[in-house]
């Protein structure tokens, strides 16, 4: 097999689908162009058995709430929203090679109606490949989740080696979590199998401790090593005591939590707008409201970004929800810088609350 750029032909013609700067909330709405999917044939099975493979290492990121076992030979690099894990480090960067594997692990919001199904059919639409085949979407559970996977095989435009691979999707806690693995084709059957030992070692983390308060009549989860401070009828979580104690926000995140019992003749479609009113503002710009269900209510949300304080961008959202005559608020946000590494977590919290009662 003549010499290729490894990287070149997996990386960029299989796993860099265009990379995602971090996915943020709209400020202003988008339009989803037509997705186009390359026909399903039957692919030929790979000869020989698979070789066994020990996976021990383990990567976590906590913020995206992801793991997965790689082998202890392998390497990896972290981008934007996607971990890249590969045979040799010399993949990841470029270098010319003849032979290898690799993983693209990418997170996507799944914002709208977007499903799993459109998010490997856009990757399959993006790949730079000639000729390529694929099988008809199999069920996979990945991570406990119900998932697909799609099996591929083709040439990238312009390069003169054959590979094979595979593109999978699950769902977890509204994000899509995107897989893509490939190898040369006459290696698949070295590398089939840690890379399926790596798809099946996927664990989605939950986030772990409870916060119970009888004061605001609600429940909540929030990270291990976050902090939160309560005063009166509010509550505010932090990734530092600096946070609570009203220091410079230079990094980390925080979710305020506020209840307050809607007084005589406020509803609560004006406690909302009094919210929005006092958000607007030069320094802080919204985006356009949404439904959003809060501990099983219908409530609302708008993303924020703006600057508070002078020499502070902070990017977040605001959720509002009414139970048993009372308004509670929640307010998410990081340093700007931080959002990608933060939305997901905070998104999180905000889905694990429960009302008394219910």
């Amino acid at each position: 097999m003549s010499k290729a750029s490894f990287a070149a032909l997996t990386i960029i013609a299989l796993l860099a689908v265009p990379v995602a700067a971090c996915k943020l909330p709209a400020l202003e709405p988008t339009g989803t162009p037509p997705l186009s999917t390359p026909t399903p044939v039957p692919l030929t099975p790979a000869s020989g058995p698979p070789t066994p493979v020990v996976i021990e290492a383990n990567y976590t990121n906590e913020a995206t709430g992801l793991s997965i076992s790689y082998p202890d030979d392998w390497a990896y690099e972290e981008f934007v929203e996607e971990v890249v894990f590969a045979s040799s480090a010399q993949i990841i960067t470029g270098a010319e090679l003849e032979s290898g594997a690799a993983m693209m692990v990418r997170r996507t919001d799944l914002e709208g109606s977007l499903t799993i199904d459109d998010l490997v059919e856009t990757t399959l639409a993006e790949l730079s490949f000639d000729k390529i085949r694929t099988s008809d979407p199999k069920p996979r559970t990945i991570g406990g989740q119900n998932g697909i996977m799609i099996t591929l095989e083709g040439s990238p435009e312009g390069g003169d080696v054959s590979m094979r691979g595979f593109v999978a999707a699950a769902e977890h806690n509204g994000w899509g979590h995107l897989f893509v693995a490939a190898s040369m084709l006459d290696e698949w059957s070295e590398y089939s199998a840690v890379l399926e030992q790596m798809l099946g070692s996927v664990e989605f983390q939950c986030v772990e401790l409870t916060y119970a308060s009888s004061t605001l009549g609600l429940s909540m989860r929030y990270p291990e090593g976050w902090i939160f401070e309560e005063q009166g009828e509010q509550v505010i979580f932090g990734t530092s005591e600096e946070i609570l104690t009203g220091a410079e926000l230079e990094t980390g995140a925080a979710m305020l939590v506020i209840g307050s019992e809607l007084e005589d003749g406020l509803t609560f479609e004006e406690m909302v707008e009094m919210i929005v009113s006092e958000l607007s503002s030069e320094e802080i710009v919204t985006g356009d409201r949404r439904a959003y269900g809060i501990g099983g209510q219908d409530g609302i949300m708008l993303s924020f970004e703006g600057t508070p304080e002078e020499d502070l961008r902070v990017r977040g959202f605001v959720a509002a929800v009414e139970h048993s005559k009372w308004g509670y608020l929640f307010i998410g946000f990081s340093v700007l810088d931080e959002w990608c590494e933060y939305e997901s977590l905070l998104h999180t919290m905000l889905d694990s609350v429960e009302f008394a009662g219910q």
